[in-house]
């Protein structure tokens, strides 16, 4: 418990220890969103483990498309996980270490801790809209994909005049990548994007000077 405890005390985090659960909780706000998270010492299992959970409550009719998403996402991941709780229809980020095989120090712990946050911002739009069935698990997926890889393409793009963007979260379709900038600039970006993605693109492109679509799934 003290390494949590100093942990948390090294970044300055506001933090209330829960003695009867070995763990210390506290609440970070992130963009349009709180979280919780639990740092504690599993003494039965040996482990260390961090939890984060998040105000998602979802139903029942769309835990097939959230159970989808998360699974597609848990692939991409190193370390952690995201569980969805068929119970409460809750999403949480979930990470496990074991003090036998690595060390566990104060700096370890932040690490866990600004991880799962990261992991839960980086897809937490497309998370909270298949949560509330306004998308399918698979564009969504793509679009945190796509996100991912937006800043490396425009700064490769930039000066052959492309700029790429994603369309709004809620347009038809979601899981697309906008292109502006002239026929070549485009044309690179395509051959960027299936360097990247594979061909033909699993999403669509589109010229921003039309709206003609250059690329269908």
């Amino acid at each position: 418990m003290r390494a949590i405890e100093a942990a948390f005390e090294t970044m300055n985090w506001q933090f209330e220890t829960l003695p009867e659960r070995g763990a210390v909780r506290s609440l970070f706000s992130g963009r349009d969103t709180q979280y919780q998270v639990f740092a504690m010492r599993l003494e039965s299992e040996g482990l260390y483990r961090i939890a984060i959970l998040c105000p998602i409550a979802a139903d029942a009719a769309v835990f097939a498309s959230l159970g989808e998403f998360l699974h597609r996402i848990n692939a991409t991941l190193p370390l952690g996980a995201f569980e969805l709780d068929y119970d409460l229809g809750s999403v949480r980020f979930v990470h496990s270490f074991d003090p036998a095989e690595e060390a566990v120090s104060p700096p370890c712990i932040v690490a866990a801790v600004q991880r799962g946050l990261t992991s839960f911002e980086t897809v937490w739009p497309e998370l909270l809209a298949v949560a509330e069935g306004a998308v399918a698990a698979k564009p969504a997926f793509l679009r945190c994909q796509i996100a991912l890889e937006l800043p490396a393409l425009n700064a490769r793009l930039q000066g052959e005049g492309a700029a790429l963007r994603l369309p709004a979260l809620h347009a038809d379709p979601c899981a697309a990548v906008i292109a502006s900038g002239g026929a070549m600039a485009i044309t690179s970006a395509r051959e960027a994007l299936e360097q990247l993605f594979g061909e033909p693109l699993p999403f669509a492109l589109i010229a921003s000077r039309t709206t003609e679509m250059e690329s269908a799934p």
